[in-house]
């Protein structure tokens, strides 16, 4: 699940100032990988391994005109 927050301020008729905040896997859930298909390993159709997909944050600010 992904997560964004974000605030925008008036600073006059033209300019406006937006601050950001966006998460990425906000509940740091594992992603596992798929089981391994080969019939003659002694691990077949067993999970052996998750993705490296961990939790990420990104700041940031926008100026329009």
């Amino acid at each position: 699940m992904d997560f964004s927050l974000f605030r925008t301020f008036n600073l006059t008729e033209r300019f406006n100032l937006q601050f950001r905040v966006d998460a990425a896997n906000f509940f740091n859930s594992p992603h596992f990988n798929n089981p391994t298909g080969s019939r003659s390993s002694g691990n077949f159709l067993v999970i052996t391994g998750a993705k490296n997909d961990e939790r990420q944050f990104r700041l940031g600010a926008r100026l329009a005109f």
